[in-house]
C-alpha cells in the first residue's frame, strides 16, 4: 500500500459510463483517518464513492482501496473488496419486518460466516458497539429513525472492515440525531483504528466534527482549507 493509506489515487479519472465527472484525483487516506467529500449534487461525489466500491470500473489513473488495485480488480473480487468496505447510506436498506438481529445474522451468512455461536456473538457485540444492546430481538420497523441508522452502522461493522464509507448517512436524521451519529463514527475511528469516509451536504457536522474536506466541483476534486 502507498505510503500505508488505505485508500490512494493518483492521476484517477471518475466516469459514469462514458461522461467524465472527475479528473486527475489525487488522494490518500491514513488508517484511522475521517475525511469529509462535499460538493453540489450532481458534482461526482456518488461516483467516487461507486468507483472506491467497485460499482464503476476505473477506467484510468490508479486507484487502491483496502489493497485492492481498482484498475487490475476482477469481477469476482468485488465481493472480498466489500467485505472489507463498510457500507452507510442515507436510505437505511434494512429488512423493515425482520428483528434487527436477523437483519444483522443475513450479513454474515452472505459473507460467509458459518459458525452460529460465532455469529451470534459478533452480532451482539456490534451492537454494543453502536450503543443497542438488546435490541437484537426488536422489530426494525419499531425502531426510530437513529436507531435504524446505527443498526446500519452496526451491519457495517460486522466484518471489522478498515474503511467505513458513508453517503450522506445523516440525510434522513434531526440535527440532534445527526450529531450521535457522528460522535459513534468518530469513536469508533477513535477506538477501532477505522478510517472514515462521509459525503455530506451537511456542513454544520463539518464545523462541529472537524476533519479534512474535499470537495467535487466541475470535474475536480481538491482538498478545501
Amino acid at each position: 500500500m502507498e505510503n500505508n493509506a488505505v485508500v490512494y489515487f493518483e492521476n484517477a479519472d471518475i466516469y459514469q459510463g462514458d461522461k467524465l465527472v472527475l479528473a486527475g484525483i489525487n488522494f490518500r487516506l491514513a488508517p484511522a483517518e475521517t475525511c469529509y467529500i462535499i460538493g453540489k449534487s450532481g458534482s461526482g461525489k456518488t461516483s467516487l464513492l461507486k468507483t472506491m466500491y467497485g460499482s464503476l470500473p476505473l477506467k484510468s489513473g490508479r486507484g487502491i482501496i483496502a489493497d485492492y488495485d481498482l484498475s487490475t480488480m476482477k469481477e469476482n473480487d468485488i465481493p472480498k473488496l466489500r467485505r472489507k468496505l463498510g457500507m452507510v447510506f442515507q436510505d437505511f436498506i434494512l429488512f423493515d419486518q425482520w428483528t434487527v438481529g436477523r437483519n444483522l445474522m443475513y450479513i454474515l451468512e452472505a459473507t460467509g460466516w458459518k459458525d452460529r455461536p460465532k455469529m451470534t456473538a459478533r452480532v451482539l457485540q456490534v451492537l454494543e458497539m453502536v450503543g443497542l444492546n438488546g435490541y437484537e430481538k426488536k422489530p426494525v420497523q419499531s425502531l426510530s429513525g437513529g436507531e435504524q441508522q446505527r443498526v446500519v452502522i452496526a451491519r457495517a461493522l460486522l466484518n471489522n472492515p478498515p474503511i467505513i464509507i458513508a453517503d450522506e448517512p445523516t440525510g434522513n436524521l434531526d440535527p440532534d440525531t445527526s450529531d450521535e451519529i457522528l460522535y459513534l463514527l468518530s469513536g469508533l475511528s477513535r477506538e477501532h483504528g477505522t478510517s472514515i469516509i462521509i459525503a455530506t451536504h451537511d456542513y454544520r457536522l463539518i464545523q462541529k466534527f472537524p476533519a479534512r474536506v474535499f470537495r467535487c466541483e466541475q470535474d475536480k476534486f481538491y482538498e478545501v482549507g
